[in-house]
């Protein structure tokens, strides 16, 4: 049977940067793999990245957001596809505000219960942000659902952290697990920290043998309309300045609604003025046609890709387009070409 490794976290945890380091080892130990990435529109930034670093080496598959019915049936005829081509393996990444027991429970549906088996619950927490403790109790829903069926948790972003901090970290979570009705305690040894050097072969097979949990806990509905959603601003100009301080202004601004996330693509000419800020000259590919706009309420990150498109997402809840593009100096609210 194929094996379904389902790689879990939050808006911004760093689902992406850790699937393609995971990808990148199951391949060189000779799986045959394929990655589903299941997020919120029909254009998924994280999708093209994951084409142009793996290219031909592993079947890529996309799901959209949309209707819950049809996104289901969806997401069921690719994992079906994928288990009749006897993959090893196959990587699920959800989007960010993903219900995980649905998944779980899709994969004993017929024909996938005779094709494919559950193997690892991945879940990847930002660990910087989970010291702020800033999530929303709905955000806090999602974390601890998310949990309660990890076979390990991966600390992103924590190679600066102290014992300490990843101790607080630990404490924060399982207070989330606690405000869910679910009894599961995370030790620090269920934590991984990433290594500086990043994740060598014995790490990765810690994380191939980690399995999954089926801890109960009070189900909540969190995704219903007026809850989280995804605003599209495609052709995006933005003002000159500071990139940082703009998002830090929109995350700031009540009137757009409850941001978790903005991430997409700039033309490289659209923030020339502004690359100095956020990397050093060394790092600049002034050649790089695109530039990657990802942003939390704790951190802005903007890097030089050859891929992308031209459009940036919100994600968050009731989010106000007018007010958000009112931050740019120009968008469309139609996609062309």
């Amino acid at each position: 049977m194929t094996k379904v490794d389902l790689v879990t976290g939050f808006l911004g945890a760093g689902k992406t940067t850790f699937l393609l380091e995971y990808a990148k080892e199951l391949i060189r130990r000779g799986e045959r793999i394929g990655i589903i990435e299941n997020d919120y529109g029909a254009i998924n930034v994280d999708l093209l990245l994951l084409q142009k670093e793996l290219g031909d080496k592993c079947r890529l598959e996309m799901v959209i957001g949309g209707d819950p019915d049809c996104h289901r049936r969806r997401l069921k005829t690719k994992l079906i596809a994928m288990g009749i081509d006897r993959f090893d393996r196959v990587l699920v990444e959800p989007s960010g505000i993903f219900d995980v027991d649905e998944f779980m429970d899709l994969l004993y549906e017929e024909p996938l219960e005779h094709l494919m088996k559950s193997e690892n619950v991945i879940a990847i927490v930002d660990a910087p942000a989970m010291l702020l403790r800033t999530n929303s109790p709905e955000e806090r829903y999602v974390l601890a659902e998310e949990l309660t069926k990890a076979g390990c948790v991966i600390c992103s972003k924590s190679e600066e952290l102290t014992d300490a901090d990843l101790w607080q970290v630990t404490e924060y979570l399982n207070a989330c697990l606690a405000e869910v009705g679910c009894n599961r305690k995370l030790s620090e040894a269920e934590m991984i920290r990433k290594p500086k050097e990043g994740f060598r072969p014995e790490d990765f097979d810690r994380l191939m043998a980690a399995g999954n949990r089926d801890y109960p806990y009070v189900k909540q509905t969190v995704l219903a309309e007026g809850g989280f959603r995804s605003v599209f601003f495609f052709h995006p100009e933005l003002p000159e300045g500071s990139v940082s301080h703009l998002m830090q202004r929109i995350f700031s601004d009540p009137a757009c609604g409850r941001l978790s996330r903005i991430k997409g693509f700039v033309r490289n000419r659209d923030l020339d003025s502004s690359l100095s800020e956020v990397r050093t000259a060394d790092e600049r590919r002034e050649d790089a046609p695109w530039l990657e706009i990802n942003a939390t309420r704790e951190k802005t990150e903007v890097r030089p890709s050859p891929v992308g498109q031209p459009v940036l997402i919100a994600i968050g809840e009731a989010l106000s387009e007018e007010q958000i593009g009112s931050y740019w100096a120009s968008y469309e609210n139609e996609y062309r070409g």
